[in-house]
């Protein structure tokens, strides 16, 4: 998430550009204009969401090697040993099975994440969304969810 912020503000800065320029378009009474725009906005929100989804994605990654490194170094072998099934550096883990092991499955945060997570996967996938995503209020939810994540 260390570039999240900077990716939120680039994002800021473009799509007040082209909000500027849709209104450019509205006063001229251009409208194949201004749906042009529009349109260049929606592939530009689903961009950006899959540019921070990936700072999200990689910050679950890291709390579930931390765990899974804590688990392995735990003093009780009863605690221990569920853990030693994993490897830190490789968990070989779906990306849900990954967010079990830092988001608790009966919080909000996790309900977000799990439909964001839906949302990204239809964009990677070539699913354009018909709709625009505000991108900025998903960025807010991501440091929710980064901060709601077990680090022990």
């Amino acid at each position: 998430m260390n570039d999240l912020r900077a990716i939120a503000a680039l994002y800021e800065q473009v799509d007040n550009r082209f909000d500027d320029l849709r209104d450019s378009f509205d006063e001229a009474g251009d409208e194949a204009g201004r749906d042009r725009v529009e349109g260049e906005q929606r592939i530009n929100d689903q961009a950006y969401f899959v540019l921070a989804w990936g700072q999200l994605e990689a910050n679950v990654d890291d709390a579930c090697e931390n765990a899974i490194r804590q688990g392995r170094s735990h003093a009780d072998w009863r605690r221990r040993r569920s853990w030693s099934l994993y490897d830190p550096e490789r968990p070989r883990l779906s990306f849900r099975n990954r967010l079990r092991l830092v988001l608790d499955e009966t919080s909000d945060e996790w309900r977000r994440t799990v439909e964001h997570y839906r949302v990204r996967n239809d964009i990677a996938h070539g699913t354009l969304l018909s709709q625009r995503i505000d991108v900025s209020s998903v960025i807010e939810d991501f440091f929710r969810i980064q901060s709601s994540m077990a680090r022990d």
